[in-house]
């Protein structure tokens, strides 16, 4: 005889950059275990696909996981997270004073419900002169996996991949390899290119501010935590 099924709660919450309600349940043992393996491993491509693997799996709604952008990802694991193992997340922070001599870390509690996505979305069209102009996507967890951030080379290959089209006043150019739009970026001016990065330097992002009072040395002090991996920190 075949053991009973239990069933999952379901939850419904907002996609920030879409504002679509979606619903999902909380992961369970088998996805825990997806996570604490990834997280064993140290290794952050595996850590982005388990987080990706448990949003496929948690996500009752119709939602394409990977073409959502990464604050999105980061948003829905966090609500995901919430209902899973507790609304709770305990971190530990140090000064941000330099000068500061003390070395304590005092533990805070965060919130998770209190965690938001901040930031308005810029226009994904950026128009680069008076007749030429690309349309950009934010970049999801894919994009961003491999992504060095301190090599200037990464982040070009990145913001060339968020190009969906480019277009003029009388056609649409969606048809180009990576290649292509990699060595077409490479035409425009410092001005013109700096307009595209201005559109990922300002997307929306998942943060929180948290203030504190040193137990040890009794400084006030303040941080902003910013992205999934702040939070676990």
């Amino acid at each position: 005889m075949a053991l009973p099924s239990l069933s999952a709660p379901e939850f419904i919450t907002t996609v920030p950059s879409t504002g679509e309600e979606i619903k999902y349940r909380p992961f369970l043992v088998k996805e825990e275990k997806i996570l604490l393996m990834a997280l064993e491993g140290n290794d952050q491509n595996e850590i982005t696909n388990a987080i990706m693997k448990i949003l496929s799996n948690c996500v009752l709604s119709n939602v394409d996981i990977k073409k959502l952008a990464t604050f999105d990802i980061e948003y829905l694991f966090l609500k995901l997270r919430g209902k899973s193992v507790g609304e709770v997340i305990e971190i530990k922070v140090g000064h941000t004073n330099p000068d500061n001599p003390c070395k304590h870390r005092t533990e805070l509690e965060i919130n998770i419900d209190e965690i938001q996505v901040v930031g308005d979305k810029p226009n994904d069209k950026i128009q680069l002169d008076e007749s030429i102009g690309v349309k950009l996507r934010f970049a999801g967890m894919n994009d961003i996996s491999d992504v060095d951030t301190e090599s200037s080379s990464d982040l070009f290959k990145m913001i060339a991949g968020c190009i969906e089209y480019v277009y003029d006043q009388e056609n649409v150019y969606g048809e180009f390899s990576q290649k292509e739009m990699e060595t077409w970026l490479e035409q425009l001016s410092s001005e013109q290119f700096s307009k595209i990065t201005a559109f990922f330097n300002d997307s929306p992002k998942l943060q929180q501010v948290v203030k504190w009072k040193c137990p040890e040395c009794g400084e006030e002090d303040e941080m902003t935590l910013e992205g999934l991996a702040a939070f676990f920190m």
